[in-house]
């Protein structure tokens, strides 16, 4: 998955994102560390990856849990 995060309150950025992961797939690599409110990867005008995504939990504790357990891996 990604290696790198960022995030503001309850969202976080993620980057190095494999290309064949789908939204679906993003969302359930992060919901061991809480309750996701939505979880995209950023597309290109003919659907392709562009390698970056956003997750959003329901808290910023469960984002920043996100950032702690998944950074670097």
């Amino acid at each position: 998955m990604g290696s790198s995060f960022n995030f503001q309150g309850s969202n976080i950025y993620v980057k190095n994102i494999d290309d064949n992961v789908s939204d679906e797939g993003l969302r359930d690599h992060f919901s061991v560390c809480g309750t996701i409110t939505s979880a995209k990867i950023m597309r290109d005008d003919k659907g392709i990856s562009k390698g970056f995504g956003f997750v959003c939990f329901s808290t910023p504790e469960e984002a920043n849990k996100a950032v702690n357990s998944f950074h670097g891996k």
